[in-house]
């Protein structure tokens, strides 16, 4: 937790004097030492990695990235995405999401991804329409790390008294960074993450 908050404390620094070094900010949030600025934003921490199964029955990234942290906020896991639904992520996470917790008092250190890219269908049913984790275009993210310790998950605490109305904030928040916001609300599949991805749609954004 001291590491990741620590992280805050280098970004504004390195801010403060117009050096935004990734190789600082990678060693407070204690990161493997090959990790480096990716999508041309220089405090999202990752890994550029080979294309992904092109071929593979619509599957597949072009020059995907392996995400690591989006300004200064720790993924406990990293998932593989294309560079357009990175700085999405990045957006909401560092704007709508990190202003939500300040709102109510506490700061955003780590958010635990459960997927990114999977060669699958919509909620992994056989034969359903190709998901868009299978284009590397969404990620779900079933809880967060607060700046005060307290780690909060989607299923424990939609409801709760303590952080549910900010959970509730959290998903409303990146209706707009995101094309697809799916919660609790939406259905039994989603009832322990937010689902989140760059689909486009005439209407504008869906969000449930």
């Amino acid at each position: 937790m001291h590491r990741v908050l620590a992280a805050f404390a280098v970004l504004l620094s390195l801010s403060a004097c117009g050096d935004r070094s990734a190789e600082i900010l990678a060693r407070a949030l204690n990161l493997p030492a090959d990790v480096s600025s990716i999508c041309d934003m220089p405090d999202m921490l990752g890994l550029e990695i080979d294309d992904i199964g092109k071929g593979s029955g619509g599957c597949g990234i072009s020059d995907p990235v392996k995400v690591y942290a989006v300004g200064g906020i720790k993924l406990a896991a990293q998932p593989r995405l294309n560079c357009r639904t990175a700085l999405a992520l990045h957006s909401w996470a560092t704007n709508e999401a990190q202003e939500v917790a300040k709102d109510n008092g506490v700061v955003i250190t780590e958010m635990r991804v459960v997927a990114g890219y999977a060669c699958r269908g919509r909620n992994n049913r056989r034969g359903a329409r190709l998901s868009e984790h299978a284009k590397g275009n969404a990620v779900d993210i079933a809880g967060f790390t607060f700046s005060n310790g307290d780690r909060v998950t989607v299923l424990g605490n939609w409801n709760g008294r303590k952080y549910g109305r900010m959970m509730k904030a959290l998903h409303a928040s990146a209706c707009g960074p995101f094309g697809t916001v799916l919660g609790p609300k939406s259905d039994a599949f989603h009832r322990d993450h937010f689902h989140l991805d760059t689909a486009d749609y005439r209407s504008g954004a869906y969000c449930r």
